[in-house]
């Protein structure tokens, strides 16, 4: 069973139990579904429907329906983040995180997502951990397709144009200098630093522009080509869980995703 409390509802938490029922969805002759699960545990107050997917390429889904919302939103979380740095270019997830907004195959204009979110009363950000990378995005409900267009080309085809990399380096320092800054962060890299050194938690997650330009540059690594193959190696379906909430029903939701 889904087990829905109130808040974010983490990707290891979405499982399914031999409970799940395929005939609650009408159109199960659809290959790309596994598996779905419609048992919700739920709060007696809690008006929204849920329902969870396991689709064939392996990623985990909830969806809600919600018929009351102004804003649509989603959030998409790969089980990947800086403890899977290449050794020799810390914060690359991170800064494959920066990367994934600023164009893709289908959406090449480099601010369209960004500018068709905030042209539909939308916003989006997105955050690097140890273990997990996340990005979410809220729109108007009547645009909730749209942004999901595009937001999936995040993962399934980025351009992660040249033109762009040394602005997003320059953006990554500068995250970097901000959180120099910050008593806490200061402590957690306190921990890191006198830690086993052979054991990724020691890793640098952030990155700056020594080890995103200057470090690489020295040593004759293209950071593109790079970008490249940590998106292929590890942006996979299998690794990811997606949220996504609507007005629309369960059924039209599930054929949007």
């Amino acid at each position: 069973e889904f087990i829905i409390r109130g808040g974010r509802v983490p990707s290891h938490c979405l499982h399914f139990s031999r409970s799940c029922q395929k005939k609650t969805y009408s159109k199960m002759n659809n290959p790309a579904i596994k598996r779905i699960g419609n048992h919700i545990t739920k709060s007696p107050e809690d008006k929204r429907e849920y329902r969870g997917l396991e689709l064939a390429n392996g990623i985990k889904v909830l969806l809600i329906s919600d018929p009351t919302t102004d804003k649509s939103s989603a959030a998409l979380d790969v089980h990947i983040g800086s403890l899977s740095d290449p050794p020799n270019i810390a914060g690359l997830s991170h800064f494959c995180e920066h990367m994934l907004f600023l164009g893709t195959k289908k959406y090449p204009k480099e601010n369209e997502y960004s500018q068709f979110l905030s042209e539909h009363a939308g916003s989006s950000n997105a955050f690097t951990s140890g273990e997990h990378t996340n990005y979410y995005f809220d729109v108007s409900h009547e645009h909730l397709e749209g942004a999901l267009d595009r937001f999936a080309q995040f993962f399934l085809c980025p351009l992660f144009d040249e033109s762009c990399k040394d602005r997003e380096v320059n953006a990554v320092d500068s995250e970097h200098e901000k959180n120099v800054m910050n008593d806490a962060w200061r402590l957690f890299q306190l921990e890191k630093a006198t830690g086993n050194p052979k054991h990724p938690f020691s890793k640098f997650g952030t990155g700056n522009k020594y080890t995103l330009e200057t470090r690489p540059n020295q040593e004759g690594i293209d950071v593109r080509q790079e970008l490249l193959k940590f998106h292929s190696a590890y942006y996979s379906s299998n690794l990811m869980a997606v949220c996504v909430l609507g007005r629309e029903s369960l059924d039209d939701l599930t054929n949007l995703v």
